[in-house]
């Protein structure tokens, strides 16, 4: 979806079919538990929690849905380096009567977040950088949240490669997502990298969890 010239139906309907395949992965069910359990240490304020490239929405939207179910007080936003993404993310919250999830542009490489979170998470995304952006990535979340940071990615696997595969065939039609799914398994890292890398990045303490389906989860806190 990085590539120019893509039209707004295009991306769109890419947006869509990655939210269907985010759904049926439940990459909300990934980073929710741990979400959860830091919601329910904490009194007063609502807890603030940012999704860094939040894309379609699916995933933020996701997790504050639950946060209301499971009667907790939450403040969430997204960001995206694509304006189109923003717009499309914004209209789904409005569709689904979310519109106290905020989203809004930003390249958290290059632009500085105007203030800190309580969680700040990302999902699926890190596969599209190399290590020295990947780990820029890494430090930049580290040092924007006051209390944990989350990664949920693909890992890279011949497993992995086949499930994209299927996966993005079965659940949409769109073409750029057919041909991004087993390219971004291709580029991601394994469990080992990141390991490694998050070292790098100066992070200490962190935990690597591997999930369903061919995911890992990088779990750091503050405290």
């Amino acid at each position: 979806m990085d590539q120019p010239g893509l039209s707004e139906g295009e991306h769109s309907h890419a947006l869509a079919g990655l939210g269907r395949i985010n759904w049926w992965s439940r990459s909300d069910a990934i980073v929710w538990p741990v979400i959860l359990e830091l919601a329910r240490r904490r009194t007063g304020k609502p807890l603030q929690i940012l999704d860094i490239a939040s894309g379609g929405g699916d995933v933020a939207l996701s997790i504050a849905a639950r946060a209301k179910r499971a009667g907790i007080s939450v403040e969430v936003d997204g960001c995206d380096i694509s304006p189109f993404a923003v717009k499309y993310a914004t209209q789904q919250a409005s569709n689904r009567g979310q519109e106290q999830v905020r989203f809004f542009e930003c390249d958290v490489l290059s632009e500085s977040l105007d203030k800190q979170y309580d969680v700040v998470m990302c999902s699926l995304f890190l596969h599209h950088l190399d290590e020295e952006p990947a780990q820029q990535l890494l430090k930049i979340m580290s040092q924007s949240t006051r209390q944990l940071m989350l990664v949920n990615d693909l890992r890279r696997s011949r497993a992995g490669y086949g499930l994209a595969w299927t996966a993005c065939r079965l659940l949409t039609r769109s073409s750029v997502v057919h041909t991004d799914g087993p390219l971004s398994v291709a580029g991601a890292f394994t469990v080992n990298e990141i390991t490694e890398l998050a070292g790098q990045a100066g992070l200490s303490g962190f935990q690597v969890t591997r999930h369903w389906p061919q995911r890992w989860l990088l779990k750091w806190s503050r405290v």
